[in-house]
């Protein structure tokens, strides 16, 4: 019924708008976007509206990623590769933070970040205040092997070099025993958001939040189970408009490490929204960070494996496209301030979205659900099939004579459907591939297991196990991590239809 009043609602808004005087071409493509959305737009596919490019610059760990500093970006770089600067400046061949402007790639000039004094921690994980004169960074204190935030002031000399002079010790809230990491700052400055493993963690790192209270921070609270899973949240980000991004391994997504965005609504944050598959691979996808003084530039990394120093840095760029001028920005695109634009270009929101209402179909029992095709010259190939949809049978209810009906008890003759059996089923998911594998089995740990195959946004999709419940298919995806398969994770089939429902992964 919503979506039939926004369709039949648009054509009325558009002729009011143009009477006003508003802008014809513009309104009409606002307008075509909702439509879309109404008729079940594919949002996998964000190219119209960004374009997303291979970046030309290696990444120093320990970074794993760069950060804006004013209108240029800010990474790690080995100072025997950057033969343009004085030798008096820095050491031979040492990690060193360098900024240099934002083109193609970043293999031109670059300029030393704090020419006084070292910088060598990792450059994604620091956040600015407004005028760029604060900085809080990750590093590992002396005799210590767990990250801390440090905070520190950029100070300029008579010759407009700058020093940066950190504090001694680590931020109040984090001199215990925990690791503390990527500090992100909101616009206002009076909230810090991290990543710790401290207590009150649901799993390994969660995201925690802090306020400024006087001259201090407070203490950290979690900010909650929809954003915080079993897995890892890491990398936060928050954009000039405090929109929450992050990196998770538990969330439903791709693969490994996906990015998620959650809409800040003034008071909090929404639940988390995946940044779709434009975006999100089966690696490691993390460190995302947009521009805050023009917003129309964003980056983010992409790793080869987990615990792995292969990375590939990658640029997100909004497109100028005259159709769609009122998006001046990429945090309006991710998360706008129309609900429908959330909607349309992020592909799957963590909290299953239940479609229209539709007839009920009747699922039939387990084993029939899966059918099994012998493949000349190849073992048992495991595919879906979904099953018929069929009306549901609905016995007619006898009539009431109204000398029956009592005052205070009235019985309806209103038919209700009878609820079917809802089945559902854990894998653990392997690879994905455009093409088709030879074998259906593969040997893990010393044991075989069948290849279930489905296919998912233009790719075959390839899982084993088959359980009712979380507990053995979490105890399998362990299994498979320990042995060769770092970004094996969990999904689970809902009457046979891949599910996203986080209450399925509790």
């Amino acid at each position: 019924m919503k979506r039939l009043f926004e369709i039949t609602l648009f054509p009325i808004l558009t002729i009011i708008l143009l009477s006003l005087g508003y802008e014809g071409k513009n309104i009409r493509n606002e307008l075509h976007i909702n439509a879309l959305l109404a008729k079940g737009f594919d949002t996998a596919n964000i190219s119209r509206l960004v374009r997303i490019d291979r970046f030309k610059l290696m990444l120093i760990p320990p970074s794993s990623g760069v950060q804006f500093y004013k209108d240029k970006i800010i990474f790690l770089s080995l100072s025997k590769n950057e033969r343009k600067m004085s030798p008096n400046q820095i050491s031979f061949g040492a990690v060193e933070a360098y900024y240099a402007s934002i083109e193609d790639s970043a293999t031109g000039r670059h300029q030393i970040f704090s020419p006084l004094s070292s910088f060598s921690y990792p450059c994604e994980a620091m956040t600015f205040s407004r005028d760029y004169n604060t900085v809080y960074f990750t590093k590992i204190p002396k005799k210590e092997t767990k990250e801390k935030i440090f905070a520190g002031k950029l100070t300029p000399n008579s010759t407009n070099q700058t020093r940066l002079v950190s504090d001694i010790m680590p931020l109040d809230f984090c001199r215990d025993n925990y690791s503390y990491s990527h500090p992100a700052l909101s616009s206002d400055e009076k909230m810090l958001i991290f990543a710790s493993d401290r207590e009150g963690s649901y799993g390994g790192m969660d995201l925690f939040i802090s306020k400024e209270e006087g001259d201090k921070w407070s203490s950290p609270e979690n900010l909650g189970k929809s954003i915080n899973t079993t897995g890892n949240e890491f990398f936060p980000f928050l954009d000039s408009e405090n929109n929450l991004f992050f990196s998770s391994d538990g969330l439903p997504g791709y693969g490994g490490y996906d990015i998620f965005t959650c809409k800040f609504n003034g008071v909090g944050w929404e639940k988390p929204v995946n940044l779709s598959a434009g975006i999100n691979s089966e690696k490691d996808d993390i460190a995302f960070t947009i521009n805050k003084m023009d917003g129309k530039i964003a980056f983010f990394t992409r790793r080869e494996k987990t615990g792995t120093d292969e990375m590939q840095l990658f640029k997100i760029s909004l497109k100028e496209d005259p159709g769609y001028r009122n998006l001046k920005t990429l945090s309006l695109i991710f998360n706008g301030k129309s609900p429908v634009m959330t909607s349309i270009l992020a592909e799957n929101p963590v909290e299953e979205v239940k479609p229209p209402a539709v007839e009920p179909i009747k699922i039939k029992p387990e084993t029939d659900i899966i059918k099994k095709e012998e493949v000349k010259g190849q073992k048992a190939v495991v595919s879906f099939k979904k099953p018929p949809e069929k009306k549901v049978a609905l016995k007619p209810q006898p009539e009431v004579s109204p000398a029956k009906i009592k005052t205070d008890t009235i019985k309806t003759t209103i038919p209700i459907p009878v609820e079917e059996k809802t089945v559902i089923t854990y894998r653990i998911q392997l690879l994905a591939t455009t093409s088709q594998k030879n074998s259906m089995e593969i040997n893990i740990n010393g044991k075989s297991y069948p290849l279930f195959k489905y296919f998912y946004l233009g790719e075959n999709r390839y899982t084993i196990g088959e359980f009712s419940t979380l507990q053995p298919a979490a105890e399998l995806q362990r299994i498979c991590r320990l042995s060769g398969y770092p970004q094996s994770f969990v999904i689970v089939f809902k009457n046979n239809v891949r599910s996203l429902d986080p209450k399925l992964f509790k």
